[in-house]
């Protein structure tokens, strides 16, 4: 998705990139040769079937580099501060394939990172690099878990990191006769908003009948709507959704309306050519043939943004990492 900003958001909205200095005092500049941001030169070495050694890769200008997995991948995971200044490491969680490291996932060294995650689990293994299973090395970054957790920031703005995943599905839920009680200081409920508006949606979206969730009966406008207008409903000092995403004009972020059922379901890029993305997993904009759990909607609400640490920004400038120079990060 693309979208532009009108000057006022920027004022309001910007946040400063951090790029990562390949020596101490040194900031990495966007013509340094070989610099290249982390996520893309991750992809790079994926593209090239995730050797443990040498890999091509263009860096920011289009000159051809070569890259290599000890010096140029691993300190990704393994390096404090490499993708902002405070962050802490992947590997400081994903220290190896034991259950006391989050998702059993060993993410430091070669043989750990291609194991992947939940490898004590029955089931064992989850492929984090697109491939259809651990180890059939048909590696596919675009579909990759790998980049879609180091890309998505968490939405909406000002929701916490939470290492233990608790708070994923957002803030617990209520459902009595009177409707939906959401209650932004509680999370790790069974009834929850994330899993609100998945059952609105498996519902077929719809405007003004009833939706079961829970033991109970909600309809959109009482229950769901809020959940995007509303600030603080998804944690204390949250934006609402409608405040970034508040119109189908060049100055709504990615286009796009979460203020009505209607410009919500005209998803987003609405101006763009060609023109819509639908969030709530259809296979195009108005076709209701709704998939929540493949949803972009459900995917932007419930990935946190790794590393820890790792700050919102507005303009999606550091979704694909920072600036790193080729042949300097252990420096």
């Amino acid at each position: 998705m693309r979208f532009l900003l009108k000057p006022v958001l920027t004022a309001l909205f910007l946040l400063p990139l951090t790029f990562i200095p390949a020596h101490a005092d040194t900031d990495v500049e966007p013509n340094t040769p070989g610099a290249q941001k982390a996520v893309p030169l991750m992809g790079a070495w994926v593209a090239a079937g995730a050797p443990n050694g040498k890999f091509k890769y263009k860096d920011l200008k289009g000159r051809q580099w070569e890259g290599d997995f000890k010096a140029d991948i691993l300190p990704l995971f393994t390096k404090h501060g490499i993708w902002g200044k405070g962050t802490q490491s992947c590997a400081s969680c994903h220290s190896g394939n034991t259950e006391a490291s989050l998702h059993e996932m060993d993410l430091t060294s070669y043989n750990g990172i291609l194991k992947g995650g939940d490898v004590l689990s029955k089931p064992p293994g989850v492929a984090v690099f697109g491939e259809k299973k651990v180890g059939d090395k048909h590696f596919n970054w675009d579909a990759s878990k790998m980049k879609a957790r180091l890309r998505n920031n968490r939405m909406p703005p000002g929701m916490a990191f939470d290492a233990t995943e608790t708070n994923r599905d957002g803030p617990c839920v209520e459902v009595t006769a009177k409707g939906a009680a959401v209650d932004p200081n509680k999370y790790g409920c069974d009834l929850n908003a994330v899993g609100m508006i998945g059952a609105w949606v498996k519902a077929g979206a719809p405007e003004k009948a009833n939706f079961k969730y829970g033991k109970g009966e909600l309809t959109f406008n009482r229950d769901v709507l809020p959940l995007f207008t509303k600030h603080g409903i998804w944690g204390k000092g949250t934006q609402s959704c409608a405040s970034c995403h508040s119109g189908h004009t060049e100055s709504s972020l990615h286009e796009m309306d979460l203020t009505s059922y209607t410009g919500i379901l005209s998803g987003g890029d609405v101006l763009s050519k060609p023109p819509g993305v639908a969030m709530l997993g259809e296979s195009k904009v108005g076709s209701k043939d709704y998939k929540w759990d493949v949803s972009k909607l459900k995917e932007r609400l419930r990935n946190n943004r790794m590393p820890p640490g790792i700050a919102f920004d507005i303009t999606e400038e550091n979704r694909d990492g920072p600036i790193v120079l080729h042949g300097n990060r252990h420096n």
